[in-house]
């Protein structure tokens, strides 16, 4: 969060316009992040992985619902129930439009390994493998960010805040 100080106290004043808008950027992708890291844990070089539950394997499409609809029950107290079924659903369209990345996920981590474990290692081939999982990041990101402006529109600017603080203190 941008804080600025203030030049006659030294002490820190209120946030600078705009940043709280960039918390709530940042929480949303950290939630969503958590969300789909349960589904892409084990992967790659860490990419996308679950923080603090790195031990979890990938859900299958059931499971990964039934885990969405539990974390929609923790938006904002004030949230109607249109308003956490249009979560759910997004959270939903974009796991499963994220299914085929992680299956390439996990056949890059299996190349990967492979690369390694040769006699010869063949360091044009890893890095295009590196080059290609960058690539692949970038797509889950922009979709995973996609997701999170819907979200974000689908909730009130109070209920973006109140979530945002749920969050915090949730990270902290």
């Amino acid at each position: 969060m941008n804080v600025h100080n203030d030049k006659q106290t030294g002490h820190a004043a209120s946030p600078a316009p705009g940043s709280g808008r960039r918390w709530l950027i940042a929480a949303a992708l950290a939630l969503a992040v958590s969300a789909a890291g349960a589904s892409f844990a084990g992967v790659g070089a860490g990419l996308l992985s679950h923080a603090g539950h790195a031990g979890h394997m990938a859900m299958d499409p059931a499971a990964m619902a039934s885990h969405i609809d539990k974390m929609v029950e923790h938006l904002p107290a004030g949230a109607s129930p249109d308003q956490k079924a249009r979560v759910a659903e997004i959270a939903k369209a974009a796991m499963a439009d994220l299914r085929p990345a992680h299956a390439q996920l996990r056949r890059a981590h299996a190349q990967g390994h492979t690369l390694l474990m040769a006699p010869v290692i063949d360091r044009a081939a890893l890095e295009q493998l590196r080059a290609t999982q960058m690539q692949q990041a970038d797509v889950i990101s922009r979709r995973l960010l996609a997701a999170l402006e819907d979200v974000a529109e689908v909730l009130t600017p109070e209920q973006r805040v109140a979530f945002a603080e749920h969050l915090k203190h949730r990270m902290h």
